[in-house]
C-alpha cells in the first residue's frame, strides 16, 4: 500500500505544547474539481476561520438544535459536527440509514425541536417529497451540488430562512454563502454569494 498521504501527516504534539495554526486538522481524500482522487490536509487555521465565519453568517447560537445527516467522510460535516460545540448549540445526530429517508428526517426534525439543517440538494428533495413542513424560524443551508430554481422555491414557500452554500474542499469546507430570497413574480436569484470571512 502506498503510506505516503500517511508519512506527510504531522507527528502528534508532546504534551504540552499547542498546535499551530498550519498543523494539519484532518485530512480528507477527494476527487476535487479535477476528477483526480487527493488527499488534502485542511489546517486548523483555516477550520478555526470557516467556523468563526459560519457562526456570524449563516449564523449559529446556543439556542440552535442543528441535525447532522453527513458522513464524516464529506468535509460539510465539519460545520454539522464542530460549529455546534464551538458556540454552544446542541447537535442532533442522525443514524446513516435516518439520514437516507425523508420521513426519518422530518420525524427527526419535529420530535428534537430541530431549527437548523445542512443539506445537498437530493436530502432537501427527500425530505419535502415526504411532506415535510419546516417549523417557525428554521434555517436551511444547501450545498454540495448546484441549488435548482424549483428547490429554490419549494424551499422557500415553507417559509424558512434559506442559504446556498458554495465551495471545493481544499479551501475548507464552504468558501462562499449567500441568501436566497424569494423575488414576487421571479424565479430565486441563486448565487454562490460573498466570500466567507478573511478570505478573497
Amino acid at each position: 500500500a502506498d503510506s505516503g498521504l500517511i508519512d506527510a501527516a504531522p507527528a502528534a504534539p508532546d504534551d504540552g505544547e499547542s498546535v499551530g495554526r498550519d498543523a494539519a486538522a484532518y485530512v480528507i481524500y477527494t476527487s476535487g474539481s479535477t476528477g483526480k482522487p487527493k488527499g488534502v490536509a485542511v489546517p486548523h487555521g483555516a477550520v478555526m476561520n470557516f467556523l468563526d465565519s459560519m457562526r456570524q453568517t449563516p449564523g449559529l447560537t446556543p439556542d440552535d438544535r442543528l441535525l447532522a445527516v453527513t458522513t464524516t467522510s464529506f468535509d460539510i460535516s465539519v460545520l454539522e459536527l464542530f460549529l455546534p460545540l464551538a458556540v454552544g448549540a446542541t447537535i442532533v445526530l442522525a443514524t446513516r440509514e435516518q439520514a437516507l429517508e425523508g420521513e426519518e428526517i422530518a420525524a427527526l426534525i419535529e420530535r428534537e425541536s430541530v431549527t437548523v439543517l445542512q443539506a445537498t440538494p437530493s436530502t432537501w428533495h427527500l425530505l419535502l417529497d415526504a411532506g415535510w413542513r419546516a417549523p417557525d424560524r428554521f434555517k436551511a443551508l444547501c450545498g454540495g451540488e448546484p441549488m435548482p430554481v424549483e428547490l429554490a422555491r419549494r424551499l422557500l414557500a415553507g417559509g424558512m430562512e434559506l442559504w446556498n452554500m458554495y465551495g471545493p474542499t481544499e479551501t475548507t469546507v464552504w468558501s462562499t454563502c449567500a441568501r436566497i430570497e424569494a423575488v414576487r413574480g421571479a424565479a430565486p436569484d441563486i448565487h454562490v454569494g460573498r466570500p466567507i470571512a478573511n478570505t478573497t
